[in-house]
């Protein structure tokens, strides 16, 4: 049987790759530079090719190693993950969930549930990506994030994923309460005004420009592409601009009193709202609690709409 690398040497291939460089490497694992680079070297012995170049701004990627990276990762990723769970299951409210989730559920849901769902569980580390599914289905591909909740579309081929389907929820153009363009009947008067739309590659906002200017846009008309939530409230409330996004957004209780639906006649489409993950990855005991505890958050949002 051929050798197989041994772990130490791809964690280390990963830490020069993140920070750019053996001398930086070495200080974040507390290595010796020799003792770094040897690894490394034994590492190309096994594999049969070149990994690394080095040079004076540090170490870059060959084409086998741009090759084998992704790879890398899904192994360190999964080995991890598996230790992470044996941990979870022998200390139950000890472990680690990183999930990727788009905007509503950033607005509305997520907060409130960690607020809970670490109450019980003081100890677990989360950490949560904000985004849509186009930005975040490489790392959720890679194992790097457990699950993904959030709009899904037909354009995005999931065949490598369990997909359960939640709700779906119509969309709609919002404003602040009060907007000049507020009581706007059609998307022909809102040709010139400001606008934050959330972004993505693909999938159910790529085309949103193209949506929401059937007639053109008007000189002065400002298009702000984001995925931050924080950017979004702020320029939604204070400086006027306007949004896309599902009803159910306008009936959270710090936004419903803040922003209103803008009457157009143009049907906006509806989102189909789905939690993901991939098929040959079992969810974890603290990832499994927290899907359950947003989906019933959730679905109890959607019924209130």
């Amino acid at each position: 049987m051929r050798e197989l690398p041994k772990i130490h040497q791809l964690k280390n291939l990963r830490a020069i790759i993140q920070y750019g460089g053996i001398r930086a490497a070495s200080s974040a694992m507390h290595q010796t530079q020799p003792a770094m680079t040897r690894s490394i070297q034994e590492l190309e012995k096994i594999l049969g090719v070149s990994l690394l170049v080095r040079g004076v701004r540090g170490a870059v990627l060959t084409e086998m190693g741009r090759t084998f990276e992704p790879r890398m990762n899904l192994v360190l990723n999964e080995l991890e993950r598996a230790l992470d769970e044996l941990q979870q299951i022998k200390m139950a409210s000890q472990g680690s969930v990183a999930f990727g989730c788009s905007h509503l559920l950033a607005f509305g849901v997520v907060p409130k549930v960690i607020k809970k769902f670490q109450q019980r569980n003081n100890t677990a580390r989360i950490t949560v990506f904000e985004g849509q599914l186009s930005e975040l289905l490489a790392s959720l591909r890679l194992g790097r994030l457990d699950f993904f909740i959030g709009v899904i579309t037909q354009d995005i081929l999931l065949h490598e994923f369990v997909e359960q389907h939640l709700a779906t929820a119509q969309f709609c153009v919002f404003a602040r309460q009060g907007h000049p363009l507020g009581n706007s009947t059609s998307l022909k008067e809102l040709r010139g005004a400001s606008w934050h739309i959330p972004i993505a590659t693909a999938g159910y906002f790529s085309e949103m420009e193209t949506l929401i200017f059937p007639y053109g846009k008007e000189a002065g008309c400002s298009v702000i592409l984001g995925d931050s939530t924080t950017i979004a409230e702020q320029l939604i409330l204070n400086e006027d601009y306007l949004s896309i996004g599902p009803k159910t957004m306008t009936m959270l209780p710090y936004l419903k009193d803040r922003i209103q639906i803008i009457p157009v006649k143009e049907k906006m489409p509806s989102g189909s709202y789905s939690l993901i993950y991939r098929q040959h990855q079992t969810l974890s005991p603290l990832a499994q609690q927290l899907v359950k505890d947003i989906c019933a958050c959730y679905l109890e949002l959607m019924e209130s709409e």
